[in-house]
């Protein structure tokens, strides 16, 4: 995934979160959190790789899933309008 986001002007860092399924009939998955310098950034990058096939020769292969995360609380010293990460599924 790093080599995907790496390219992209204010790359700053990546992380992947396995998530383990909750019940017996959901899979396993894993997010991709990559933070960029700024919102501008992030934006270009998400513009440039929504969808992005990771297999362009199988039709049913995986595409990315872009959005900006979404986080339940926001630091004191966090600016109001910190849109740098982005979540991959």
């Amino acid at each position: 995934m790093e080599d995907l986001f790496r390219p992209f002007v204010g790359f700053k860092d990546i992380r992947l979160v396995h998530k383990e399924p909750r019940h017996s009939s959901d899979r396993a998955y894993v997010l991709c959190f990559v933070e960029f310098s700024d919102a501008k950034c992030a934006i270009t990058a998400m513009e440039a790789l929504q969808e992005y096939r990771f297999d362009e020769r199988k039709p049913d292969a995986a595409v990315l899933n872009i959005k900006f995360a979404r986080f339940p609380f926001r630091p004191a010293a966090a600016p109001h309008d910190d849109r740098r990460r982005l979540t991959l599924h």
